[in-house]
Order: C-alpha cells, then sequence, then structure tokens
C-alpha cells in the first residue's frame, strides 16, 4: 500500500469534501484520516490517502485539480515513506492547553517558543482573534519527564507580559468532563484549583 498526504485550498464553496472525496475514491483511493477548516472564507482541507499501487504525486494533484475545476482548487500531494516514522514526543502524553487574552502581534509565536523550549509537540492547535480578545486551544504531547505545572508556569511567564492566561488539562480529564465535540476555541474556567481547558 502507499500513502499519500493531499493538501487542498480554495475559496469557500458547497461541495468541494465531496468533489475531492469522489475523486479519490474513484481513483481506488481510501481515506485514513482528514482535517477540514474554514478560515475567513478560505477552504483548507488536508488528507492521508492510502492507494493499492503506488500513485505519482504530480499526476494525482492534477487529477483532483482537473475534476474540481469549477473550485478552482489548489492541490498539493506528497508520499508517505514507507519506514515507520519516530513520534517527535515518544512515550509522550496528550494534554489540552488553552491561552486566553488580550490579542497581541507575536502572541503565537511567543507560546509556541515556550512549548518548544520544553520539548512539547503540538498536534491540532486552534486560534482566533475577536475584536481585541485573543484565544487559543491546542492538543500536545508533553515528554514524559515534564510536569504539567512546568508548562503552565512557562506560559503563564509569558502571559505576565502579554495579558494572557494559561490552562493545562490531560486529555483523559478534559474527555471525562466534556461533552463529545470539536476542540475549538472558547472561554475557560477552573475547577478545585486544577487548570481546566474547554471544549
Amino acid at each position: 500500500m502507499s500513502t499519500y498526504i493531499v493538501t487542498v485550498t480554495a475559496v469557500d464553496r458547497v461541495g468541494i469534501v465531496y468533489s475531492v472525496a469522489g475523486t479519490l475514491r474513484d481513483q481506488g483511493g481510501n481515506i485514513l484520516e482528514l482535517s477540514q477548516t474554514v478560515m475567513r472564507g478560505c477552504f483548507t482541507i488536508i488528507l492521508a490517502v492510502e492507494f493499492p499501487d503506488p500513485r505519482t504525486p504530480h499526476q494525482l494533484a492534477e487529477i483532483i485539480a482537473e475534476r474540481g475545476k469549477r473550485f478552482d482548487l489548489t492541490v498539493a500531494v506528497i508520499e508517505m515513506k514507507q519506514e515507520a516514522l519516530e513520534p517527535p514526543v515518544p512515550n509522550g502524553e496528550r494534554f489540552i492547553l488553552t491561552v486566553l487574552g488580550g490579542d497581541g502581534i507575536g502572541n503565537i509565536h511567543g507560546i509556541a517558543g515556550c512549548l518548544a523550549a520544553n520539548g512539547v509537540n503540538i498536534v491540532d492547535l486552534h486560534a482566533r482573534v475577536d475584536g481585541t480578545r485573543f484565544s487559543l486551544i491546542m492538543e500536545a504531547f508533553l515528554p514524559p519527564d515534564l510536569s504539567p505545572s512546568t508548562v503552565r508556569a512557562e506560559l503563564e511567564r509569558f502571559g505576565r507580559d502579554h495579558g494572557l492566561e494559561a490552562y493545562v488539562q490531560h486529555e483523559n480529564i478534559f474527555l471525562a468532563t466534556s461533552e463529545p465535540s470539536p476542540v475549538r476555541v472558547g472561554p475557560a474556567w477552573k475547577l478545585q484549583g486544577d487548570a481546566v481547558a474547554p471544549h
């Protein structure tokens, strides 16, 4: 089996997912995983697709674009190597991190820097600015020897100078206290002194 990562971007319109998924199906591809969002009217989807036979990334991108030409798709395809990839954070645990406060240039850069300096790997991130309010929520893997309190302290240190508050919660607690729903930015609260990230 051959696996490819497909990225498609276009002005948002009804039917893009249907077009892309149909093209991949007709080419014999099985979608293993996907993530899709619309940002400021721009549609973006990224898919992991498996084929029984090798495909040329350039030709596969052309087929997807041609079948969806009414959407004026921008398509990129890369082939995944067959060798097993070492996870960036071996034996890490998944946590939900939330940062809330005032908007400011460099917020995301500073937050990402705090995490990178401690070996934290971000696997899913959503951020939004509404007026002057900045909201960010992410899923991240913490190294097994890194405590959540250390991460929170680093984020709070950065936040003190930028009017931001940080909350860190283990995925299991997050799932146990939250209704099933996609991770998105929203209000945060604290429960008995523990950091709680919203859904």
